[in-house]
């Protein structure tokens, strides 16, 4: 053997690494072994967490249903709106899954002559977190607009509710030198859970033509919810308003904080048009925020003689889905890990394939 070759074998040696009675040094091997198991550990954290975490966030912006009807219709001299949606939301807080009942019905035509079409109810599989009815609507001399709203959230799990906030019966009724506000309350809460009546009925008439109530009602930020009627409506010489809003959020763990809340309070001494007049400070006796709903009637539709035309309430548009699958989550998780495991396997193959 000459001294090129005993150099060249010395250095591939050296290169290679110490020999250990014949066999090369496993150092390598067992380093990537220890990644691949703190990378599998690490995963298998994450999986976990994705697999048990409560999901936060129910009914989001993006993820319930949205109630969209009577509004900017109808302006035309004596006609008459009359639109009514009743929501029945099933939330279970923990999970952020829900379901919601919708029952919609609309009467139209002239304030004696209303021809109502058929109860419409409908069913989905994400809650109703959102009303916009009656707005714009009814803008002409004689009109009438009648619009009624109630929403109660059957939740389970622990919440807390308080005293839904409200903006209603403001700048309305304005025009004419009699009282023209009949409203329960006058407040001007800026982006209000509850906001009604504003902007409307304006251009005299008859006093007391502002009709507006908001039944004991309540709130929880774990449910988010927006009611918009009966605002920039009814503006004309003699046109009437009525419109009335209930929020109910019940269940075994429930918990009320506030003021007592009241049965729903007498209709105040009507005020002047557009004046916010003092509130009532007379505090009403407690109902228990778990008591049962009142019960709302559904629109009869009244005997039409032949050849009269009949406008159907149109359905609510459902627009996303609210909450998480309760499986995703653990598919997930499962997935990491699959993917980890595999990944790991091949850098242990990888590895050995290099060291031989």
């Amino acid at each position: 053997m000459n001294k090129h070759t005993m150099g060249a074998r010395r250095g591939t040696a050296l290169q290679d690494g110490p020999m250990s009675e014949g066999r090369p040094d496993t150092t390598g091997i067992r380093a990537t072994r220890i990644r691949a198991t703190l990378i599998l550990l690490a995963i298998a954290l994450v999986a976990s967490v994705l697999a048990i975490a409560p999901i936060g966030v129910v009914g989001s912006a993006s993820a319930a249903v949205t109630i969209n009807q009577c509004n900017s219709v109808y302006n035309a001299a004596a006609a008459q709106v009359e639109c009514q949606v009743t929501i029945v939301n099933t939330v279970d807080v923990t999970t952020g899954v829900g379901s919601s009942t919708v029952t919609v019905g609309e009467c139209i035509g002239a304030p004696a002559a209303t021809v109502c079409g058929p109860v419409v109810v409908t069913s989905y599989n994400e809650i109703t977190t959102t009303v916009d009815q009656c707005n714009g609507s009814g803008n002409a001399g004689g009109g009438v607009v009648i619009c009624a709203v109630q929403l109660i959230n059957e939740i389970t799990g622990a919440a807390t509710i308080t005293p839904a906030t409200v903006n209603q019966c403001a700048g309305s009724g304005t025009g004419g030198g009699d009282s023209t506000l009949n409203c329960d309350r006058y407040d001007t809460t800026t982006g209000a859970t509850i906001t009604q009546c504003n902007g409307s009925v304006n251009g005299g008439g008859a006093p007391t033509r502002v009709n507006c109530a908001v039944g004991p009602s309540t709130e929880t930020a774990l449910i988010p919810i927006s009611v918009n009627q009966c605002n920039g409506s009814a503006n004309g010489g003699g046109a009437l308003m009525f419109c009335s809003v209930q929020l109910i959020n019940r269940g075994a763990n429930v918990t009320y904080v506030g003021p007592p809340l009241g049965t729903p309070v007498p209709i105040q001494v009507p005020g002047v048009g557009g004046i916010v007049p003092a509130p009532d400070v007379v505090p009403a006796a407690p109902v228990p925020p778990t008591g049962a709903a009142p019960v709302v009637a559904p629109v009869a539709a009244p005997v039409v003689a032949p050849g009269t035309p009949l406008v159907r309430a149109a359905a609510a548009e459902e627009l996303a889905a609210t909450g998480v699958d309760p499986q995703l989550p653990a598919m997930i998780a499962l997935l990491a890990l699959a993917t980890g495991a595999t990944l790991s396997l091949v850098a242990i193959r990888r590895r050995r394939q290099h060291t031989v």
